[in-house]
């Protein structure tokens, strides 16, 4: 968040600034505002939980009441200034402080958000000569990709698929699957490229698939706040995940991965039939997201997504062809 976001949840100072800020900038004030009631928004959802345990226990009190309600109130404030639950994006984005043009494919392919509502759908037209860049152009959009080494490794999903395609051809052929399985996998996990694990030196991991370090790991990590499902229920948690040097990099160990381990076998052997292997992986406890596997079967069943992975398919045939 901006500067003038509070940093503990007494700070009146602090939402003094804020309000000066709105009143003299109210389109710059917007993610700040957004920030708090983010804040507001978690900090009601913990005091919900808190009201749904049992009360009675030894050391109950009404001084660890208090205590609990001031501490709910700091961890709310500070998991909004950490990236939160994506409800400030989402409220900046619909009141227009930085909305940009989208398309129409989303990270979960599930409903859109209503800011897309009012654009155009993106019409994928094979006759327009350029749309989709032959292979030699796409490589030179990897070598950028590395060269650059941000967190963010596309800025819209056609950027992304292009950027990784060549890497999950060639990790999908060894392990007998359709690359835009992977392809999916690793748009879910990533957000596109939008929201790539950072080093702890502030560049990319470029982990595309999620993957923690693990007890057989040599390489670097990177310690990040993660969401993951218990029982059912979400909950964040820091983990440690794995830091690669290029794509390239990611693919081969994300196909190292699966064959080492012997629990993702059974998925292995469904790799003909791209449902049943998700299915199997899901299982196999991959991720602990209980619609791991239904997301990415809804990334693959969008046909915003069939028509630009078919036009890689056939730029590829035709590139390979014409050399």
């Amino acid at each position: 968040m901006a500067e003038a976001m509070t940093s503990t949840f007494m700070d009146i100072q602090g939402l003094a600034s804020l309000r000066s800020h709105a009143r003299e900038a109210p389109g710059t004030a917007i993610s700040e505002v957004a920030g708090q009631f983010e804040s507001l928004f978690v900090q009601m959802m913990l005091k919900s939980m808190r009201d749904a345990t049992v009360d009675g226990g030894l050391f109950d009190s009404s001084q660890l009441d208090t205590y609990q309600q001031m501490f709910d109130q700091q961890i709310s404030l500070e998991l909004s200034q950490q990236g939160g639950i994506g409800l400030a994006e989402i409220l900046v984005t619909q009141l227009g402080g930085g909305a940009q043009t989208e398309p129409v494919i989303d990270e979960v392919g599930g409903v859109q958000p209503l800011v897309s509502l009012e654009r155009p759908p993106l019409r994928v037209q094979r006759d327009v000569p350029g749309l989709i860049p032959p292979a030699a152009e796409r490589q030179s959009v990897v070598r950028a990709v590395s060269a650059t080494g941000q967190d963010g490794l596309a800025t819209s999903p056609e950027e992304f698929i292009q950027a990784v395609w060549d890497d999950a051809v060639v990790a999908a052929g060894e392990l007998g699957l359709d690359p835009a399985v992977l392809v999916a996998q690793s748009a879910l996990e990533t957000g596109w490229g939008k929201k790539v694990i950072q080093a702890a030196d502030g560049s990319s991991s470029f982990n595309l698939f999620g993957i923690k370090v693990g007890n057989g790991w040599r390489g670097d990590s990177s310690i990040v706040n993660t969401m993951e499902f218990r029982d059912g229920l979400a909950a964040l948690e820091k983990a440690a995940f794995r830091v690669y040097d290029s794509l390239s990099t990611a693919f081969k160990d994300y196909v190292s991965f699966l064959k080492n381990n012997p629990r993702y076998q059974g998925a292995l052997e469904k790799v003909s039939d791209s449902k049943a292997f998700l299915t199997e992986l899901q299982q196999a406890g991959y991720a602990t997201d209980p619609k791991y596997a239904e997301k990415i079967l809804g990334i693959l069943e969008r046909g915003n997504y069939s028509n630009l992975v078919n036009q890689l398919k056939n730029s590829g045939k035709e590139s390979l062809t014409g050399t």
